[in-house]
């Protein structure tokens, strides 16, 4: 599990904020800005999603379908950047199936929560 702040900065990543809409958005480049007032979770979750499309190069005025894979990329890249196996198991453990209790125990979002358990079941099947 990495720090998104942290990563960004090592990236040298201009983040800035904006008012309303989504909660994150990458522009090219190194520069990505945020909601302002998103809480502690959303905005670690939109961070690591946006350093996704960084990290994989995504072009940020891509439409349709390579939009659409896009996005799962980015969502994919900060599954695995804010949950780890182990991590995850333990939070299984204390929380059965419940993946908002999971996402809650692991400090993300459900989305990323069931994004990371998509993609560790397509791994290990």
């Amino acid at each position: 599990m990495m720090d998104p702040d942290a990563l960004a900065e090592a990236l040298g990543v201009t983040l800035t904020e904006h008012t309303g809409g989504e909660k994150g958005r990458y522009y090219g480049g190194r520069h990505i800005s945020l909601r302002r007032g998103l809480g502690p979770v959303n905005r670690r979750c939109a961070l690591a999603h946006e350093l996704g499309h960084l990290i994989s190069g995504h072009d940020p005025t891509a439409a349709g379908w390579i939009r659409t894979r896009q996005e799962r990329q980015a969502d994919e890249f900060a599954a695995r950047l804010l949950i780890s196996p182990i991590e995850y198991a333990l939070a299984e453990q204390l929380h059965g199936p419940s993946l908002s209790a999971i996402a809650h125990e692991l400090g993300v979002t459900v989305h990323l929560a069931t994004t990371w358990q998509s993609l560790y079941e397509r791994q290990s099947a």
